[in-house]
């Protein structure tokens, strides 16, 4: 339940990368408000949003000590104070602990940047006629990619980041399930999507679906 005067404030659009902190939170076990940001009606360029984060994105989490946004730094920064939550390996392990952060910040931002082109071709370019081409070509360059992550899923490995659930995890399944419902062939990716199964069941997942929809219908 939203609880107006918590400590934390995530700003969060349904459905979109912001459902990543949405689940960081909720596997931390956080108090926090959930307030919905309406993307396609263009909240996020408004200056009361603006004021808060001018780079009119989401996720938005504002703390004690002002804004932080970027999922990579809202798992560094909420890790660094909930270790025991696992959102990355321990410090202990720095081998395990930098290569999920490349994983996480590999998803966040070369697939990210490509699931954008993919889905929003009218922001890329006006022209109706090459939207086919850009989603196509993202979609083929995004294919390649994915192909990294299902290659290293192919040693047993129940994550990407190995026996154990990251947040990188989270993003990655995030972003194969936007790329298959704007193209994207699941069935070429077995491994990817038995994860991202794995993932839905998550019951920190199951909270953050739950989160979303309650907070977005006020």
């Amino acid at each position: 339940m939203t609880k107006p005067g918590s400590p934390l404030v995530l700003y969060f659009a349904p459905g979109a990368c912001s459902r990543v902190a949405l689940v960081a939170l909720e596997a931390c076990g956080l108090i926090y408000e959930a307030r919905p940001v309406a993307l396609m009606a263009g909240q996020q360029r408004q200056p009361d949003y603006l004021a808060l984060n001018p780079k009119g994105k989401v996720p938005l989490l504002v703390t004690e000590h002002g804004g932080l946004s970027e999922n990579v730094a809202l798992a560094a920064w909420l890790d660094a104070r909930h270790p025991e939550a696992g959102l990355l390996p321990p410090v202990s392990d720095p081998w395990a602990r930098a290569q999920a952060v490349s994983w996480l910040a590999w998803s966040a931002s070369t697939l990210h940047a490509m699931l954008y082109r993919a889905r929003m071709t009218p922001r890329i370019h006006p022209d109706p006629a090459t939207h086919a081409v850009i989603r196509d070509a993202s979609l083929a360059e995004m294919a390649q990619q994915l192909a990294v992550a299902e290659e290293a899923l192919g040693d047993g490995r129940s994550w990407i980041t190995g026996a154990t659930w990251r947040l990188a995890d989270t993003h990655l399944a995030w972003v194969f399930g936007r790329a298959v419902m704007s193209g994207l062939d699941a069935k070429a990716f077995p491994k990817l999507a038995a994860m991202a199964a794995r993932h839905e069941a998550l019951p920190a997942f199951q909270r953050a679906l739950a989160r979303e929809a309650e907070a977005s219908k006020t």
